[in-house]
């Protein structure tokens, strides 16, 4: 299943929120209850859309589980879901699997971050180098020389390293690994981009890696685990307050995670035009780590069908306001225009 011309306008999908009138609640009696499942990426802005859905439409229920792309997507293939949720979109052998009659729509954006446990050492700093010899576990205390080099002053204790991953088929992971593979050549040579990586087996034989259900378990055991670090979406460790590591990105500085850095990437990822930008984006305040979420759906005439456009175009409208204040990036006026025109040809 080829995707469409709307899913390659990528460089349209970040930007301005939108502002669209709200749809006046449904007349109709009976309840409709469409369930979903996938990426955990976008799931507390999922849930959020859903929930004030139905709030203003009681016909109409819609179930979020953030159980994982890879098993999401699998769901929905074998046609127990009616939706998935996927931090990439469907190509190669799944999209085949999944059928012509599917759609494919990009419904919010957000960055990838390292939330570490490090009590009373705020504003961590990683390199590209440090950061690389984490995951591969060549680093494997917290005062290694390369970790010190990046924090000049700071009484960085000596703590064996703890890296929590998913254990999981994940979205999330897949972005992570594509910007390792991205910045460290030992990286793509040893484990390289995927949803389910084979991790160094330096990481399991000195006992440094824990694997956690869906963005949030794995926010969930950096939080109990002194010298541990993790990645996860943005907005699992922005919203409970948890320690984000700055991380360097192109062009040497390091940045945190924040509305300027996402604007900075975001305006250099369109000015190339080039979607590799989203593994390793340019410019200078430019944070490194960024993906776009995808909702997968079946196009259709039936009720079921007609009632999830009409929540996807709530997302797309008056729901983009609640990117930002969940810490996802809204989409662009001019993607959310060209989206919408996909998702009613599906009709």
């Amino acid at each position: 299943m080829p995707l469409s011309p709307v899913l390659r306008v990528l460089t349209l999908a970040f930007g301005a929120l939108v502002c669209a009138s709200f749809g006046a609640p449904s007349l109709a009696s009976d309840l409709i209850k469409i369930n979903g499942a996938g990426a955990s990426f976008p799931a507390p802005l999922y849930q959020r859309w859903f929930r004030d859905y139905f709030l203003a439409h009681p016909n109409i229920q819609v179930d979020y589980q953030p159980i994982g792309s890879g098993p999401g997507v699998n769901s929905f293939i074998e046609g127990r879901l009616d939706f998935a949720g996927s931090d990439q979109p469907l190509t190669g052998e799944l999209a085949q699997r999944a059928g012509d009659k599917v759609l494919q729509l990009p419904l919010t954006a957000g960055a990838v971050v390292l939330t570490y446990n490090l009590p009373g050492i705020d504003g961590l700093r990683l390199s590209r180098e440090a950061l690389a010899g984490i995951f591969l576990g060549s680093i494997a205390r917290w005062n290694d020389p390369l970790i010190l080099a990046a924090n000049p002053g700071v009484e960085i204790p000596d703590l064996p390293i703890v890296v929590v991953t998913r254990v999981d088929a994940s979205g999330t992971t897949s972005v992570m690994t594509r910007h390792l593979s991205a910045i460290s050549e030992a990286f793509a040579t040893q484990v390289g981009e995927s949803q389910s990586p084979a991790w160094p087996a330096l990481l399991l034989e000195r006992g440094g890696l824990i694997r956690g259900h869906g963005n949030g378990g794995v926010a969930a055991f950096v939080r109990a685990t002194v010298g541990a670090i993790g990645y996860v979406q943005y907005a699992y460790a922005h919203l409970p307050g948890m320690q984000m590591a700055s991380v360097e990105n192109r062009e040497g500085e390091f940045v945190s995670a924040g509305s300027e850095s996402f604007r900075s990437a975001i305006e250099a990822f369109r000015a190339k035009l080039d979607p590799a930008q989203l593994s390793d984006p340019e410019g200078a305040g430019a944070y490194p780590i960024l993906s776009l979420s995808w909702l997968v759906m079946r196009s259709g005439g039936d009720a079921k069908s007609q009632a999830m456009r009409d929540v996807v175009r709530y997302a797309l409208t008056d729901g983009q306001a609640d990117a930002s204040k969940l810490g996802y990036i809204p989409l662009s006026a001019k993607a959310v225009s060209l989206i919408l025109q996909e998702l009613d040809s599906g009709k």
